[in-house]
């Protein structure tokens, strides 16, 4: 009797858990980009559009690859793209620019003639800043107009099922992601 409700407590958890988890799917709908990690069907992470859904099934397909079926069950990572990210693109534009700047300027630091009678001349260490300071302003200026891709990650939850072995008498708890 006590194993027949811990079997039940078991299931009536891990059912609302996937409930939980196929909500947070929802938005997986045909024509959205995602960015999926799938052991054993697809290497690394691919990177594609959702060609159709029927039910827990999902067709990718990007631009440089064969279109893809794939069932939730065998992702363990899923992200969407929330589309591009200018300031985030100009942030990464600045991590760029600043230390090309600043290679610039030190390249070009000894190279300027030393002329005695100038008096509005940089030195050597204010060319060097304001090289950096035009690496960062470039490397931000084409850092927006480029943008950066946004990607919101889901919380896949884990699956739980008992096995029940007639042969052996045994039970098994598997916990799949």
């Amino acid at each position: 009797m006590r194993f027949a409700a811990f079997a039940i407590l078991v299931l009536c958890t891990t059912h609302a858990r996937v409930l939980r988890a196929q909500a947070s799917l929802v938005e997986l709908q045909p024509g959205a980009r995602v960015r999926v990690e799938a052991p054993g069907a697809v290497a690394g992470r691919y990177v594609g559009t959702i060609l159709t859904r029927s039910g827990d099934t999902l067709t990718l397909g990007g631009p440089n690859a064969a279109p893809v079926r794939l069932t939730l069950d065998r992702f363990t990572s899923v992200e969407i793209s929330r589309g591009k990210s200018r300031s985030k693109g100009a942030l990464r534009g600045i991590a760029w620019g600043a230390p090309i700047g600043l290679a610039i300027g030190l390249l070009t630091s000894g190279l300027a003639d030393d002329c005695v009678t100038c008096t509005n001349e940089p030195s050597d260490a204010e060319g060097v800043t304001f090289a950096t300071l035009g690496g960062v302003l470039w490397g931000a200026g084409i850092g927006a107009l480029i943008g950066r891709e946004r990607w919101e990650r889901f919380q896949l939850v884990s699956r739980t099922s008992l096995l029940l072995h007639p042969d052996t008498r045994s039970i098994a708890i598997v916990v799949r992601r």
